[in-house]
């Protein structure tokens, strides 16, 4: 009986371990985009990957713009549907607060989305997106009555979020907002000024 359950146990870790070691079905495809330039050298999937990437990041934008009219028992199981990490704990958080404290009113930010698909990681179940934002409007909305009440400009914004690839699901997932892009970075005389990276340097004189 014991050796029975030791064996089960062993089966199951090698299973866990083949499971976690088994690379994105893009694996080999992947491609070095500028070899050997310092700041510029990527990894890039082929163009059905980068595909899905696009319709998966809009798809879970799209659901953090509508879900505010969401009962918070629907919220929950929904999330993990398009987010990940970060992303998914901090919706979680809120959806808590929500349930302890609802709020009486609700912005929700819509825009057109110009969106590049950039630097997978070297396992390539990990990327960036580049998000272009115009035409940014924030409507506030009375939640009892889900009424919009008025609508504000708030101008173009570009962000960089990280994406996860979930193999169970089949899906790309939203996982961290990695930073946000200084207004007029894309007209920038010198691109290395402004660099796209997964990482942060440490901050460092008047920073802290």
């Amino acid at each position: 009986m014991i050796w029975a359950l030791i064996l089960a146990l062993l089966i199951a870790a090698v299973a866990i371990t083949l499971n976690s070691s088994n690379p994105v079905p893009w694996f080999h495809k992947l491609r070095r985009l500028n070899a050997g330039a310092a700041h510029k050298a990527e990894w890039m999937a082929p163009d059905e990957v980068t595909a899905q990437v696009h319709a998966d990041y809009l798809a879970a934008i799209h659901w953090l713009q509508e879900s505010s009219f969401h009962s918070v028992e629907a919220l929950l199981p929904q999330a993990a549907h398009y987010l990940t990490g970060s992303c998914l704990k901090r919706h979680q958080d809120w959806c808590r607060q929500y349930r302890s404290a609802p709020p009486r009113f609700w912005g929700v930010l819509r825009a057109d989305h110009q969106i590049q698909v950039r630097h997978f990681s070297d396992d390539g179940a990990r990327c960036l997106v580049v998000d272009r934002q115009t035409q940014r409007r924030m409507a506030t909305y009375d939640l009892r009555t889900q009424k919009r009440l008025h609508t504000q400009d708030l101008g173009s914004y570009t962000a960089i979020y990280q994406l996860k690839y979930d193999m169970q699901a089949k899906r790309w997932k939203l996982e961290t907002l990695i930073q946000e892009l200084p207004a007029g970075w894309e007209r920038a005389q010198s691109p290395q000024r402004v660099i796209i990276s997964t990482s942060l340097p440490q901050s460092s004189g008047r920073d802290h």
